[in-house]
């Protein structure tokens, strides 16, 4: 028997530099990697644990491209650092390495 995860789209393993900052009040930024992409979202490891639901601006470092997301899961890793799983409010059309 499988079980589906939800998801309709491949997730391509990439590492791209990528800026995390919430959108609101906070002038926080962290500075981090993907660990995966697809065309909707990205999972990128994280210093931090976040909500689900906080929407946050993803800014691509390399061409500054900049998109809202929203928080669709966090998970705890070793070393203190945490896995979070951003859904993109706008589809990115390509992803090159």
């Amino acid at each position: 028997m499988s079980w589906s995860t939800g998801r309709s789209e491949k997730r391509t393993p990439m590492k791209v530099p990528v800026v995390l900052s919430p959108l609101g009040k906070w002038s926080f930024k962290e500075r981090t990697l993907t660990e995966n992409v697809s065309p909707r979202g990205l999972r990128a490891i994280t210093k931090w644990t976040w909500q689900l639901g906080t929407r946050l601006l993803v800014t691509f470092d390399r061409d500054g491209i900049q998109e809202p997301a929203r928080v669709v899961y966090c998970q705890r890793l070793a070393n203190n650092r945490f896995a979070v799983g951003l859904a993109l409010s706008a589809q990115m059309q390509q992803w090159s390495d």
